[in-house]
């Protein structure tokens, strides 16, 4: 009985781990990966700095409500925030005409929402008067499982000034194409620390910098990912898959071995078998190569890279066909 309530035990683990293994990386790939492609996809180049400015601006942020905006007629939300922006702070210190609007100047409309649960009109009727574009629930009293439509959602407009670096570079496409481009890079609270960014490019100083193949005219100064996201995304993700796929391939290796030979095979078999097909084939052919060729890695990392693809590919075959071969 305790045999069998162990096995049931294990049996239930290995179903956890088999289904959250993959769950896990496949949600943290999802919000990982897609920015991983957009940003590493632009090509790295030598940019050369030829000017660099700081502006004054207005930075907005919006505070949006599941609520009916008043006033039908109230400005689009994102034309408002890209007006207000445009606005110079200089000026408006001394023409308050030319701010960005406040109080309630600053409602917007940022048109239709379903929000989370039913609105407040919806809720103050009978189920049978609630109208459906406003709260299509078949009950609303007492709160409701689905959403309330808001068609003109209220939001509020609120700005401040801050400052905005802009760089203006020139460099090569990788097609030898002499380009320039101007890259807004970096906006910070205080004049002091959009200067104190500034200096890193100064006039005539040279940084790798990275453009968009398809529009060199967008460049960027970073590919913008620190080292602690890479971290993260290894340890919470690829690592775990990883041993998740070493561990099913074991398993399968060695079902399949005691199918064929029954039980005169070594574990041993099984280690460099699976060793052979992770750090020989996968690591340096599916995993470093598809890297080398698609990344558009810098110089020194596709040296590295020249480098590593052999080397794990060495570690992998040797000490496997070494094992098979003198048995």
């Amino acid at each position: 009985m305790a045999g069998c309530a162990m096995n049931l035990i294990l049996m239930i683990i290995i179903v956890f781990v088999a289904l959250g293994v993959p769950a896990s990386f496949s949600f943290v790939a999802s919000v990982f990966i897609p920015s991983i492609a957009r940003n590493y996809n632009y090509i790295p180049a030598r940019m050369t700095v030829l000017q660099t400015n700081v502006f004054p601006r207005q930075c907005c942020h919006l505070a949006c409500f599941c609520v009916e905006v008043d006033d039908p007629s109230a400005e689009n939300c994102d034309a408002m925030r890209r007006r207000s922006e445009a606005l110079s702070p200089v000026i408006c210190s001394t023409n308050t005409s030319a701010c960005p609007p406040t109080g309630s100047a600053a409602v917007c409309n940022a048109g239709p929402l379903c929000c989370d649960s039913c609105n407040t009109t919806c809720l103050a009727m009978s189920p049978a008067e609630a109208p459906p574009c406003k709260c299509p629930c078949p009950r609303c009293s007492g709160g409701c499982s689905c959403c309330g439509r808001v068609e003109a959602r209220l939001c509020r407009l609120f700005c401040n000034p801050c400052f905005l670096t802009d760089i203006s570079v020139a460099f090569h496409d990788r097609h030898g194409t002499p380009r320039m481009a101007n890259t807004s890079s970096h906006v910070a609270d205080s004049a002091v620390d959009a200067q104190v960014y500034a200096n890193d490019f100064i006039q005539n100083s040279t940084f790798l910098g990275f453009y968009k193949p398809s529009d060199p005219s967008i460049v960027h100064t970073s590919r913008g990912y620190a080292l602690y996201d890479w971290v993260l995304f290894v340890f919470t993700a690829a690592l775990p898959l990883f041993s998740f796929g070493v561990l099913i391939t074991a398993l399968g290796i060695r079902f399949i071995l005691k199918s064929i030979v029954g039980t005169r095979y070594s574990g041993n078999t099984v280690f460099w078998a699976t060793w052979l097909i992770w750090i020989g084939i996968i690591w340096p052919f599916v995993i470093l190569l598809l890297i080398l060729e698609l990344s558009y890695p810098t110089s020194r990392a596709k040296t590295a890279l020249r480098v590593l693809i052999p080397l794990i590919a060495s570690i992998g075959w040797l000490p496997s066909l070494y094992y098979f071969f003198t048995r």
